[in-house]
């Protein structure tokens, strides 16, 4: 127990400042001006429709807390570690008795802390700005507030993705490769889509594979359902977070061996 409460503590502590860091690079005021702009744009364009100007709105305003929730977590979580050694403060902070692990988990604490502030103050502007077109409220429902929770989800396993990849390359690899791998895991249906055309051969075996192992952020994307209001289960929503919590556990686990690596 006394070791279990020792760990913790290092984790939070570890937390607080990555925290504050990304604070003060003011990347999370970049993500929140990135939605702003795209529900700005989206209440101008709706004005200028006359046939549910709210769907419209709404569309955008999914879109804006998705890119910015992707935006925010590929960025902190490329950064944080890569951060640590040019500044040389890893160094010090391993030499005490904490854990490879034991890092990493605070250092995605720290920016899943500032991926869930980032979602839940663009989801209050967002229902606010719903709320006064006149049919706006209509719209939010229960599978709305779903929408917006599996969004969250899926930067927080964004993070994870980014700080894999930052464990062990350069920050805009890491970038690069997390944005890759999100762009693929939208379009897992397409993937499996051109595979099924394919035939048999080489290259349909590797988009089979592509689609069945890397992440499928399509989980966390319920489409039409949010615009119509169709109730999605609540099972698909459980299945949806125990999948992205698989993924983060396995990833943070494979950063942690991996910086190891990389600080030997």
């Amino acid at each position: 127990m006394p070791r279990v409460i020792a760990s913790l503590r290092a984790v939070t502590a570890i937390a607080r400042v990555t925290f504050s860091e990304i604070l003060r690079d003011r990347v999370l005021y970049g993500a929140l001006i990135i939605s702003g702009s795209l529900l700005i744009l989206g209440a101008l364009v709706s004005g200028l429709s006359f046939i549910r100007p709210e769907r419209i709105l709404l569309d955008f305003g999914i879109f804006g807390l998705a890119f910015s929730g992707a935006f925010l977590a590929i960025l902190a979580g490329a950064v944080v570690i890569a951060r640590e050694f040019d500044r040389r403060t890893i160094f010090m902070a391993l030499a005490r008795p904490i854990s490879r692990l034991e890092f990493i988990a605070g250092k995605y604490a720290g920016v899943a802390s500032m991926v869930l502030l980032n979602s839940a103050v663009l989801s209050l502007g967002f229902v606010l700005v719903m709320r006064l077109l006149p049919e706006g409220g209509a719209l939010l429902g229960f599978t709305f507030f779903q929408a917006l929770g599996l969004l969250a989800v899926q930067a927080l396993l964004l993070a994870a993705l980014a700080l894999f990849f930052a464990s062990f390359s350069t920050p805009s690899l890491s970038i690069v490769m997390a944005l890759g791998l999100y762009l693929i895991g939208v379009n897992v249906s397409q993937v499996q889509l051109l595979a099924a055309r394919q035939g048999a051969g080489a290259f349909r075996f590797l988009l089979d594979a592509l689609a069945t192992v890397l992440p499928n952020f399509e989980h966390f994307n319920l489409g039409l359902k949010v615009s119509y209001g169709i109730a999605v289960p609540a099972s698909f929503v459980l299945t949806a977070i125990a999948y992205a919590g698989v993924w983060i556990m396995v990833l943070l686990g494979l950063a942690g061996v991996f910086l190891e690596r990389k600080e030997s």
